[in-house]
């Protein structure tokens, strides 16, 4: 841990949620930290090691309520991606983002704090913020997870418009990423970017397809592999001063008797080792995200609104791109995906297009109801065509199931209790499926 501490008011107190969108304070000694909030079923399926969750509820709530020895917990978590409140002092559509920053503060703590033993080994979390409170987020994250667990601060471009009335047009946002291994130790376990297949070419019409290419030397002197190579033109070559061939002279026929040696400069070049793409080792992340690879947020709009024609959707929603990239770095198939603030659910819909496990908290039951259900039965019934549907190959199938989390402080307004979502999931429920039923049995 840091020798060097973030202080602010109440610090020593817990933040809870109460009701539908307050927060309060309690102390560590407080009889109600005791209880651990119910759960109320709203679908009717089993929670098991196979359930996709959406919660509604705080997202400190949720975790609680589920524990550790929870199935729907099974293995840990791999990856905690959050999209919070930014604490802009601004307000959106769908929410207030104006807190009092030692309630933001703690907020933040207490859930990164809360979901830090449901961890697995290799887990990492990726916290994702602009410049309002980014520089005290990574102080909590420092105080949570230890300043040995962080790993990168990805900038990502969130936009490419230019604001003329500003003095500096921000076109980025900042996502932290902090892993409790260490680093060194998670990028064992991380995946590295695909390379692009613009990169292969096929030059010489090779019928394996198409192809990278790498320098056949090494640097360094090796006796064995110090030998002459006529090119198809003629020329004898030797390896540069200083440098070997990249394997021995035998190595070098076989691959040349497999076609896998290519000479430039019309066969009078120093030989090249091609690579077909199963071969070509993958990238390692950059730290700056641009808009081409990872979209915009006017792309992740864009996709709302073919999905919710008329809808007032989200001011800065992240494009399905962004979470495909992160979900392809941080896990793996079958593995444990965490958003506790799930707002229009592309947390949801990227990991189950890409056939990962997802729990989703979101506190707001109107939203759960407006976006994150109707999208997600769109995703399991095969019916978004948008985001990375193409790209992760995604047809339909899966399930999910959903429940309702109350807090141990204050009461839900009637609003968010129980029978009215339930009556409010079954006119979804029969908008969007006829045939009725949460879950789909076609495969994943």
């Amino acid at each position: 841990m840091s020798d060097v501490e973030l202080v602010w008011p109440n610090k020593e107190l817990q933040l809870r949620a109460s009701g539908e969108a307050g927060y309060e304070w309690l102390s560590l000694g407080d009889e109600r930290l005791c209880a651990k909030p119910s759960i109320e079923r709203i679908s009717d399926g089993r929670l098991t090691a196979r359930t996709n969750l959406i919660a509604i509820g705080d997202g400190l709530d949720v975790l609680e309520a589920l524990g550790a020895r929870s199935p729907v917990l099974t293995g840990g978590v791999r990856l905690v991606y959050i999209d919070p409140p930014f604490n802009t002092q601004g307000s959106f559509r769908q929410y207030n983002d104006a807190m009092q920053r030692s309630m933001w503060l703690s907020m933040m703590r207490d859930r990164l704090a809360a979901v830090r033993p449901l961890l697995a080994e290799d887990a990492s979390i990726w916290v994702h913020l602009d410049d309002a409170e980014v520089h005290r987020a990574r102080a909590i994250m420092d105080e949570v997870f230890g300043e040995n667990a962080f790993v990168a601060s990805v900038i990502w471009q969130k936009r490419t418009t230019r604001d003329s009335r500003a003095a500096f047009s921000s076109n980025h946002d900042t996502i932290l990423v902090y892993a409790p291994s260490g680093p060194k130790r998670w990028k064992t376990s991380r995946n590295l970017l695909t390379k692009e297949d613009a990169r292969l070419r096929n030059r010489d019409g090779d019928p394996r397809g198409p192809w990278a290419d790498a320098p056949f030397t090494a640097p360094g002197y090796r006796k064995g592999q110090q030998y002459e190579i006529t090119t198809p033109t003629g020329l004898i070559l030797r390896p540069p001063r200083g440098r070997s061939w990249y394997a021995t002279e035998q190595t070098f026929l076989d691959l040349l008797a497999d076609g896998r040696i290519w000479f430039p400069k019309g066969g009078d070049g120093s030989p090249r080792l091609k690579l077909f793409a199963s071969q070509l080792r993958g990238l390692v992340p950059f730290t700056v995200w641009g808009a081409t690879d990872t979209g915009t947020n006017d792309d992740a709009k864009r996709h709302l609104l073919a999905m919710f024609p008329g809808a007032e959707v989200f001011d800065t929603p992240k494009p399905e791109s962004l979470l495909e990239r992160i979900i392809h770095i941080a896990t793996n198939p079958s593995e444990l995906v965490v958003d506790l603030f799930g707002g229009s659910g592309t947390t949801a819909a990227v990991a189950h297009k890409m056939r990962r496990r997802w729990l989703i908290a979101e506190r707001n039951p109107q939203t759960v109801l407006d976006f994150l259900v109707p999208r997600m039965r769109r995703v399991v019934n095969g019916l978004d065509p948008g985001g990375v549907t193409e790209v992760t190959s995604w047809v339909c199938g899966g399930e999910f199931e959903v429940v309702q989390v109350a807090p141990i402080c204050g009461a839900l307004p009637e609003s968010a209790r129980p029978p009215a979502i339930r009556r409010r999931w079954l006119r979804i429920e029969k908008l969007l499926s006829p045939a009725g039923g949460a879950r789909s049995s076609s495969a994943a």
